[in-house]
């Protein structure tokens, strides 16, 4: 069959699949639907989201072969990961004379970065001579419309206040490759 179809559902997610793998055209669309909880008793007796609760997650490929030239095409979108951020502080004086600093914290993963999405696309040249050699250029692009994506907060207590730092992924980056196999 030129297209692909699988589908899978289980207690805590749907995984979806729609795959073209044969011809001049091939890709696939993807999503899945998740959550990804946990439970340490050192953190009390509730669930909380897993660091890897990412609830809705979308991509896409497509790719076109014309002549040697190889096009593609990548999208994503995912739900933003949770994560525990400092809510205020204190600071104590202890018996020996020394401060020590201590922190609020949320409740355990109860936050969540913002969403995430880039679009990547390259092209491939294929070149060579047959039984001598091959290679391939690529020109790729990642991140074409350079989206702030937030990787994780950096926190910092400057004159007792919390200052929140969002660092992110790469933005708009061009590579070029080149890759010669010899025979």
């Amino acid at each position: 069959a030129d297209f692909f179809y699988k589908g899978s559902g289980t207690a805590t997610g749907i995984d979806l699949l729609v795959q073209k793998k044969a011809g001049r055209y091939t890709g696939w669309v993807g999503y899945t639907l998740a959550r990804g909880i946990n439970r340490f008793d050192i953190y009390g007796r509730d669930d909380f989201p897993a660091a890897n609760d990412v609830r809705n997650e979308f991509k896409m490929v497509h790719n076109y072969r014309m002549g040697r030239f190889d096009f593609s095409m990548t999208w994503m979108y995912m739900t933003g990961k949770p994560y525990t951020a400092p809510t205020g502080g204190y600071e104590l004086t202890l018996l020996d004379g020394t401060k020590q600093m201590y922190l609020n914290v949320s409740e355990k993963n109860a936050l969540r970065l913002p969403d995430y999405h880039r679009l990547d696309m390259a092209v491939t040249l294929y070149f060579g001579r047959p039984a001598q050699f091959n290679g391939a250029l690529c020109l790729s692009l990642f991140n074409v419309y350079s989206r702030q994506n937030v990787w994780y907060k950096n926190f910092n207590i400057v004159d007792n206040e919390i200052i929140e730092t969002d660092v992110n992924y790469l933005g708009f980056t061009p590579n070029l490759s080149l890759s010669v196999k010899l025979n």
